[in-house]
């Protein structure tokens, strides 16, 4: 039995409606070498390319908590439109926003061309 095309179409609606209300407000910036950088969580062992650090460590946020991250500002620039999962591998006090991505992960969701290269953003766990 095949679900009519409208029962597809609400049940994503409602999908999208239910992760934007979950979806927590932020800022972020990127760190040029966090790739490369020795990590708070795992020291020099290389986690991919997709990495946050936050001064929340611990606190809101876990070593290797993965968390989707889309720009919501300023707009319409910098942000894509797209979406980044990343991995949370590092503390980073006094960085003044909510997390610092790793410029891969920084440049799928914005392309950085602020001053300070701060966007908004919200995020999911």
């Amino acid at each position: 039995m095949a679900i009519p095309k409208t029962i597809c179409l609400i049940i994503g609606v409602v999908s999208t409606l239910f992760s934007i209300a979950l979806a927590i407000p932020g800022t972020a910036s990127f760190y040029y070498n966090l790739s490369h950088a020795t990590t708070t969580c795992y020291g020099n062992t290389t986690q991919g390319t997709l990495l946050a650090a936050s001064d929340r460590l611990g606190l809101d946020f876990n070593c290797g908590t993965l968390l989707k991250v889309t720009c919501t500002g300023p707009v319409p620039q910098p942000c894509t439109g797209k979406s980044v999962v990343v991995k949370m591998v590092s503390d980073c006090p006094g960085c003044g926003v909510t997390m610092d991505l790793s410029k891969e992960a920084f440049s799928i969701i914005a392309t950085p061309v602020t001053v300070e290269n701060i966007i908004k953003i919200d995020y999911v766990k």
